[in-house]
């Protein structure tokens, strides 16, 4: 699993609000470099390139919302209610990937998905096997319908995801997200987890 030092977790912070208010294409390590007050030298001592700062950023975020996620499960919770708590600390949490363009710039959804680095591929994956556990544990303990737990945990990863980005397309997406768009969308997604809760408990 990364693990970035204090000073990469500043780096990240200040990339990632440039990246959130022009876009990572963008964006260049000149224009991090001179946010943070740093020489571009000094900047690629710590990420070799622009991929590697965006891979940081949405790492960060992800281990975020598994720590929201982890102080929102409660001793006894049966497994319908830890897939319940997942799904929406989840859709509490999807703000930063919104305006990072995850769902909506598939040159940015390109490197995250066919990313042949193995920490980052890690991080999504950790997200699965939490989902599908929870699943499983729903299936033993009575309180989710008998499914397949990785296969529907797997399906409702991907369609929170394209759920979003049509919601995106559907409140007329322009290529930036103002907060209003981050609260409708985050509102939209929660309500389709909703529907998907729905089908899943028993």
């Amino acid at each position: 699993m990364i693990t970035l030092t204090a000073e990469q977790h500043k780096i990240i912070d200040v990339a990632f609000k440039r990246f959130t208010k022009f876009g990572h294409e963008k964006t260049t390590m000149a224009q991090i470099a001179e946010d943070l007050g740093y020489s571009r030298t000094f900047l690629y001592y710590y990420f070799p390139d622009k991929e590697s700062i965006l891979k940081g950023a949405i790492t960060s975020r992800i281990e975020k919302y598994f720590q929201a996620l982890e102080k929102s499960l409660k001793p006894g919770m049966n497994g319908f209610k830890k897939v319940e708590t997942m799904l929406k600390v989840k859709c509490t949490c999807t703000k930063d990937f919104q305006a990072l363009g995850v769902y909506t710039n598939m040159e940015l959804f390109k490197i995250i998905v066919n990313n042949p680095d193995s920490d980052l591929k890690q991080v999504f994956q950790k997200e699965l096997k939490y989902l599908t556990s929870y699943i499983s544990e729903g299936v033993k303990d009575g309180s989710v319908r008998k499914t397949d737990p990785a296969k529907t945990a797997k399906l409702i990863i991907d369609g929170l995801a394209g759920y979003s980005s049509i919601t995106l397309r559907r409140l007329g997406y322009q290529g930036k997200l103002t907060a209003r768009d981050q609260e409708n969308v985050g509102k939209h997604q929660l309500e389709y987890a909703t529907f998907l809760l729905n089908g899943l408990k028993k």
